[in-house]
């Protein structure tokens, strides 16, 4: 029995975080397009998210129409509406908005890839491998988290011209896989996009 709800658990893990991958077409688009057009873009998906999360709370036609289609998905506290008010679609999309606003475009980009990939390897390996638990998450998951973060650093756009930079972007993604074991009630998707893109701009502001 166990197994069987270890194997559906992985299998809608592996279905939202498909869909979490897909976002990554923001970053990519946000590449070719000017910072103005994206802050409108996304400002106006961040208001149609918070409009659709409200009418979802408020009504209980819209929350079970909702959850018809979208329940595979959702974890435990996006259903329970005491618990969480956005479903993390919408927290990942805040998040993208604050990136584009709060940092250069080459940070930008890298923070929103490393909160849909790192995040996303960190919780398919930490499910389908992870023994050894820090708090809820699995050390199998932070190192999956720091292995596609140096990936992502390696192929993401700089700031600058400095080899030095690659180190800085590695040692924030090292700082960013401890922080992602920190049991918070901030929603990751936007912790650690924020997270990651301060500590990469504070090191990079100190060393270059």
């Amino acid at each position: 029995m166990e197994d069987t709800v270890n194997k559906i658990s992985i299998k809608n893990e592996l279905l939202r975080k498909s869909i979490h991958l897909s976002s990554s077409v923001v970053p990519f688009l946000y590449y070719f397009v000017e910072r103005e057009l994206a802050i409108y873009v996304l400002s106006a998906a961040c208001i149609i998210l918070i409009l659709l999360d409200i009418f979802r709370a408020k009504h209980d036609a819209v929350g079970d129409l909702y959850l018809k289609f979208m329940k595979p998905i959702l974890r435990g506290h996006e259903i329970e509406k005491n618990n969480s008010f956005f479903t993390g679609g919408t927290y990942i999309t805040i998040a993208f908005l604050l990136c584009v606003v709060l940092f250069p475009k080459p940070l930008a980009i890298t923070s929103m890839f490393v909160v849909i990939f790192c995040d996303s390897m960190a919780a398919l390996i930490g499910k389908s491998k992870g023994k050894h638990f820090i708090s809820n998450k699995t050390v199998e998951g932070s190192l999956a988290f720091l292995v596609t973060g140096i990936i992502i650093i390696i192929l993401t756009p700089k700031i600058s011209d400095s080899i030095s930079e690659y180190y800085i972007g590695m040692v924030a993604v090292l700082l960013s896989a401890i922080f992602e074991l920190v049991p918070l009630k901030i929603d990751d998707n936007i912790s650690i996009p924020l997270f990651f893109g301060s500590v990469y701009l504070l090191l990079f502001n100190i060393f270059l």
